[in-house]
């Protein structure tokens, strides 16, 4: 799905929208005075078993072929995951997409882009009328879905979904289990937070960690972490980061979260003995794996997280010199970066830490 979505507008033409196309249907085999042949009910039990297997461009095309493969690919038996990526989509496609979404259970909208700017349109003028220009889409979408809907994931679409869309899911997907919301332009806040956990309370898994660099870098702070502690305290899965986010609002988060199983920190400041003590004294303890992306931690934290948590079976360092220093590519810097590199690794050589510590250094081999 590389490539902008005129493919998709030609492919999903609504029921009936020209006078060719209403031809086309007339003698359908879904009109009740027709009789459908057994070979043609063979024909198409066949195609729903393999169209369920399709992702949402092919499905789209295989719409195309004929009256049989248009009946079974625009079932909503055949559209229970729906995955939009890389694309440029206007807010009416996914109104279209919505009335054959009635039993989807996964959502995904990843890296989609809006309309072109025009030649005439200043950058402010574009980004004005472009803001939160799926949402109505998206709003028809969640409604169809409704209480079937399971997942929710929206990532990299840039001012056109803001984190309204997660209100939104509240207001009409009240099943969710698993959620995850990531952007640079519009992070989420702790009201529309409180909005979820009001409406979604049977989440487990939920990333919502702003994408760096990040426009509102300080949108998602401790009351964000505290607001998520109190919404969901049955949470088994969290991904959080950002320059707000600190020891308070972890701590809380610790100690109302009693059985996180995995814990994602993106662009945290740095986590040292002190912040890893206050933080796994309040809870942690079922802890299985922890992921530090771009947060410097020290090796003594490290120690105390894997003294504390006894079930940890992953540790996953990503780190990079940026990560450390606001000028990396200076000599000193880099050779007080290699150093604390090593020092890390040197943890692996200790008993425990071998089989589950992994580090990843960015721009290493």
């Amino acid at each position: 799905m590389a490539g902008p979505l005129s493919s998709y507008r030609l492919s999903a033409r609504p029921e009936g929208g020209s006078g060719r196309g209403r031809r086309a249907e007339r003698g359908s085999p879904s009109r009740s005075n027709e009789v459908i042949s057994p070979e043609i009910l063979k024909m198409r039990a066949a195609l729903f078993c393999i169209f369920t297997y399709l992702d949402t461009r092919t499905l789209l095309h295989a719409a195309e072929v004929c009256r049989d493969w248009r009946f079974v690919a625009r079932h909503p038996a055949v559209w229970t995951r729906v995955l939009l990526e890389n694309a440029r989509v206007c807010s009416k496609f996914l109104a279209m997409l919505a009335q054959w979404c009635t039993q989807a259970h996964s959502l995904t909208l990843q890296n989609l882009k809006p309309r072109q700017r025009g030649k005439k349109e200043s950058k402010e003028e574009y980004a004005r009328s472009t803001r939160g220009c799926l949402e109505a889409g998206l709003e028809s979408l969640l409604k169809a879905a409704g209480g079937n809907l399971l997942i929710l994931r929206i990532s990299h679409c840039p001012n056109i979904l803001t984190d309204r869309s997660l209100w939104l899911a509240s207001c009409y997907c009240r099943a969710l289990q698993a959620v995850t919301y990531r952007s640079a332009t519009d992070p989420v806040g702790h009201e529309v937070i409180w909005a979820l956990g009001a409406g979604c309370r049977e989440i487990v898994s939920l990333q919502v960690a702003p994408l760096h660099p990040c426009q509102q870098p300080t949108r998602f702070s401790n009351r964000c972490l505290q607001m998520i502690g109190r919404c969901w305290p049955h949470l088994r899965a969290l991904g959080v980061g950002g320059a707000g986010c600190g020891v308070q609002g972890l701590a809380s988060l610790a100690r109302n979260c009693m059985r996180l199983q995995v814990l994602e920190l993106d662009h945290v400041s740095e986590i040292t003995q002190e912040v890893a003590a206050e933080v796994c004294r309040e809870g942690l303890k079922g802890l299985e794996m922890l992921v530090l992306t771009a947060t410097p931690i020290t090796p003594k934290a490290l120690l105390h997280f894997n003294s504390i948590c006894r079930n940890l079976k992953s540790i996953v360092v990503q780190i990079g010199i940026a990560d450390y220093f606001k000028e990396p590519s200076s000599p000193e810097a880099q050779k007080l970066f290699e150093d604390m590199v090593t020092k890390l690794q040197a943890l692996r050589r200790r008993p425990g830490f071998s089989k589950i510590l992994h580090i990843k250094v960015e721009g290493s081999c």
